[in-house]
């Protein structure tokens, strides 16, 4: 492991520990230091798994599964869960498995992804060691860090259907709730398409308003749930400062998809026919740009 990398993953474990205990004042079961480390040992068990079978790439799979276990762990230790809680649980329920439970179909029985049967070849003997802190426990921290926002609606809100702060949550839900919609949907026209076989570049149906109506229905889903906690400040139920700190969940999830996610499925999109005048005249993630 090298140097830089002796600094980073201590970095990011910091942050991650400050985050999960607000800024280390709550070491107990009243921040969210459970849910990480439920995360963490989550992870690491697929980990033990994936090592077994030799096939890092079913972290992928995991990955949706993180958030529904996260969210489930911060709904048990807390004390008087309201029906945005619920709600919050629900919501991740559902957007979790159905990813997870998306990805194992389509890729059960397959060999190891490119991308890590190549990083197996680069460690070679020290593949195991390597794969553990740089590909399980790298997702352990993301998982949790783009979670919080949610999991601390889930423990803090004291939402009940009065006042200003009902109408936040109003609009944070409903954004989230039309990424969901933007995600399912585009994912079903994305199988329908694939299924008939033509080989030809998807531009109907959500595709033809953002090339990547999954990728932007995910961001809208992280941006809603963040918007929707905002409430908790005018509840007085949060920290402003450690709030914003919580930022870093949409954000996070937002710079994955746009500058990596995005840029290196559309390197593969090149190879389809017409791809040149698509991309000119349909926006990569949001569909009022231009």
């Amino acid at each position: 492991m090298d140097k830089k990398r002796l600094v980073i993953y201590p970095l990011l474990f910091i942050i991650t520990l400050a985050i999960a205990t607000k800024g280390f004042t709550a070491l107990a079961l009243n921040g969210l230091i459970l849910p990480m480390g439920i995360t963490f040992l989550y992870f690491t068990i697929i980990f033990l798994i994936a090592t077994a079978i030799k096939n890092n790439s079913i972290v992928d799979i995991g990955w949706g599964m993180g958030f529904v276990i996260g969210s489930w762990a911060t709904l048990f230790i807390t004390d008087k869960p309201t029906t945005l809680s619920y709600v919050v649980v629900g919501f991740i329920t559902f957007w979790g498995l159905r990813l997870s439970i998306r990805l194992l179909r389509r890729n059960y029985g397959k060999p190891e992804d490119f991308r890590y049967a190549q990083w197996r070849k680069e460690w070679g003997e020290h593949v195991v060691l390597i794969a553990f802190f740089r590909v399980f426990m790298v997702q352990g921290i993301i998982n949790f860090v783009v979670g919080s926002a949610a999991y601390a609606i889930i423990k803090y809100n004291e939402f009940d259907f009065s006042g200003l702060s009902q109408f936040i949550v109003y609009i944070g839900l409903l954004v989230a709730f039309t990424g969901l919609f933007f995600e399912v949907v585009g994912d079903e026209q994305l199988r329908q398409h694939i299924k008939k076989g033509s080989g030809k570049l998807l531009q109907s149906g959500l595709w033809s308003v953002t090339r990547h109506p999954n990728y932007f229905g995910e961001i809208l889903i992280w941006i809603g749930l963040y918007f929707a906690g905002l409430a908790m400040l005018i509840e007085g139920s949060i920290n402003v400062f450690y709030y914003g700190s919580l930022i870093l969940s949409p954000f996070i999830m937002s710079t994955v998809l746009i500058k990596i996610s995005t840029p290196l499925l559309e390197k593969n999109m090149e190879k389809y026919h017409g791809w040149e005048a698509y991309k000119k005249r349909v926006p990569m993630i949001f569909p009022w740009a231009k």
